[in-house]
């Protein structure tokens, strides 16, 4: 087992957002049972590497490389979509290698209308890619795991955040509670192969193409990321 101790440090502050309905116009810190706890969970850390992990192999990577041909193709899914019978309105973005596996399985119309505009590379990606191999997807299990504690986060509010249709009605902006908290944890890792991604990965936060939580498209969220591995 080989372990990667990591630190992210926030350039900006971050926004973890709870599923509080709320009528206010704010955002609450992410908690669980208790609101006066607010923390950031394991899975949000997984879901964080395993986006800078997809960027860092773009090309061998399922769900980057099915998003750049259903994007590129974003007209041609939703017309053939309208044609299938019981079809969700919203066409899929991306697939991971489960996903694309049950595409090559199924009869029913959404999946052939997918299954035909992704063509070879629903074959390419028969067995799983790089990164569902590291970080697991419905059918394989992963192997890293995230080691952290369920620290509690300070938090403070930012108010006013505009956007440009709050601009537009001349609103006021979202209230967002973020944080300025440094975040650490270890990743266990089974394999070279695993070390290997998971360190591709937390460069790619580094060079700040992924960046953690909501709204960052307003520069919240950007991280540096220093780690230590321990064989």
């Amino acid at each position: 087992m080989i372990r990667i101790h990591v630190k992210l440090v926030p350039l900006t502050p971050y926004n973890i957002s709870a599923s509080l309905k709320t009528g206010e116009r704010k955002v609450m810190f992410y908690f669980g049972s208790d609101p006066s706890f607010k923390f950031i969970p394991p899975t949000t850390i997984k879901g964080l590497l395993r986006t800078a992990a997809c960027y860092a192999y773009f090309e061998g990577a399922c769900e980057t490389v099915t998003a750049k041909i259903l994007l590129s193709n974003l007209d041609k899914v939703e017309s053939e979509l309208e044609k299938c019978k019981n079809s969700e309105k919203k066409a899929k973005s991306s697939f991971n290698c489960a996903e694309l596996q049950r595409l090559r399985e199924s009869e029913d119309c959404e999946s052939k209308v997918y299954a035909n505009i992704l063509g070879d590379v629903t074959e390419k990606f028969s067995k799983p890619c790089i990164i569902c191999r590291v970080f697991g997807n419905e059918n394989i299990r992963a192997k890293m795991r995230i080691v952290m504690s369920h620290k509690k986060v300070n938090t403070q509010f930012m108010s006013d955040l505009k956007f440009s249709y709050d601009i537009k009605k001349k609103s006021k902006g979202l209230n967002i509670e973020v944080s300025k908290d440094e975040i650490e944890f270890d990743v266990l890792c089974e394999d070279e192969e695993c070390k290997n991604v998971i360190i591709e990965a937390l460069r790619q936060i580094n060079d700040g193409i992924v960046r953690l939580g909501r709204f960052k498209s307003r520069g919240l969220g950007t991280l540096r990321a220093e780690y230590k591995v321990i064989t």
